[in-house]
């Protein structure tokens, strides 16, 4: 009787902790984008206002950004200072490629990050502001989206969870 609590106890405790995990994944989503908005703002703010040349505003990016993302820009600014002769959008590519696991955007969000790379560094001013802008403008959208995911199916798995666990317990019993 004693080994059956603890199982069942096991069994819940596990199936809640699943659901618990899936659910923070949507959180994470949204604080990534967040991070992502401030690191652009941030980058807009050294390019277009103070003229920092873009591997030394990759370098600022790495040492101010969220850990969850300043990889990015640590190694962007790496492989630009390395003068190796890639684009910034095929850094950020094969950056985001290689450690894609780590962040918990959608290939929609990181498709916009992609699109917005292949265009840093061409352009005057006015069209560099404009596309800042313009990314800022869908990472929003999409930050908005996935809060609306985070708000219903955060809790749905967290439910689940629960409940998948309580109903193995009960078939098991």
């Amino acid at each position: 009787m004693v080994l059956k609590l603890i199982v069942a106890s096991i069994l819940l405790l596990a199936t809640s902790g699943i659901g618990y995990l899936i659910a923070l994944r949507y959180g994470l989503r949204v604080k990534q984008l967040g991070y992502f908005i401030n690191a652009l703002n941030s980058l807009e703010t050294y390019i277009l206002y103070y003229s920092t040349p873009l591997p030394l505003a990759m370098k600022k990016l790495s040492e101010r950004s969220h850990s969850s993302i300043s990889w990015i820009f640590e190694e962007s600014w790496k492989r630009l200072n390395s003068r190796e002769g890639y684009e910034i959008g095929e850094i950020w590519q094969e950056t985001m490629n290689r450690n894609i696991e780590s962040l918990s955007l959608s290939k929609e969000d990181i498709d916009i990050i992609i699109d917005f790379s292949k265009e840093l560094g061409f352009g005057n001013k006015d069209t560099q502001k404009k596309h800042f802008q313009y990314t800022e403008m869908l990472l929003n959208e999409q930050k908005r989206k996935a809060n609306n995911e985070k708000d219903k199916n955060g809790r749905m798995f967290n439910r689940l969870g629960v409940l998948l666990g309580l109903t193995l317990v009960i078939i098991l019993i």
